[in-house]
């Protein structure tokens, strides 16, 4: 850990709820807020991970510990972590905060659902992104344009950037656009689908 580095942010709470109640409504959080995405679980130790991308940074993971206490009790821990480095700003542990309190309040939304209501919730959801997809852009079609039209900026404007596509044409004579497309093309190779979409597709 850095010298300055500030601990991870993280809360403690109890619920009158038994932990399979509490796991349900974990495991939904998406539903409430597409912000914080599924990342991975562990259902053994009941530890379950989302990620939440954050302007200027690569974000955040927010780890969440599932602890039956009785029958009907359940101790949750939810911890933010930054993806890269450590916290060593008093803003940015306010954010962190922020995060907490937002999942808290998911989750409790979400334990206080009947199964029936989660379901519908779910099925709302599927036709929204339904919707959503018919708009999408198609990595494998951003990556064509880089590499055959890349120097006239032709995939800048087809993944919704007028802006930065301008430029490339201003200066296409250069020929720099056309080595920042080649760049590009290999960005989009290598680039996972999740990042993509999280870049461009949101």
């Amino acid at each position: 850990m850095a010298v300055f580095a500030i601990p991870n942010p993280k809360k403690n709470l109890s619920v009158d709820f038994p932990i399979e109640k509490v796991r349900q409504g974990v495991k939904n959080l998406s539903l409430i807020n597409q912000k914080y995405r599924f990342s991975n679980s562990n259902e053994i130790f009941n530890q379950y991970t989302y990620e939440s991308y954050e302007f200027l940074s690569l974000g955040v993971y927010i780890d969440i510990n599932l602890n039956s206490v009785t029958e009907n009790k359940t101790e949750i821990t939810v911890e933010i972590r930054r993806k890269l480095g450590t916290f060593n700003e008093s803003h940015e542990v306010t954010h962190a905060n922020n995060h907490i309190i937002n999942i808290v309040n998911y989750i409790a939304q979400l334990v206080s659902m009947s199964s029936d209501d989660i379901i519908k919730l779910k099925s709302s959801q599927t036709q929204n992104v339904k919707v959503k997809t018919q708009g999408l852009k198609d990595k494998n079609i951003a990556t064509i344009l880089a590499l055959f039209l890349g120097g006239l900026g032709i995939h800048r404007f087809y993944l919704g950037q007028p802006l930065i596509g301008i430029l490339y044409l201003i200066f296409c004579w250069t020929f720099i656009p056309l080595c920042l497309s080649i760049i590009d093309f290999f960005a989009f190779i290598f680039m996972s689908q999740n990042r993509f979409n999280s870049k461009y597709n949101i």
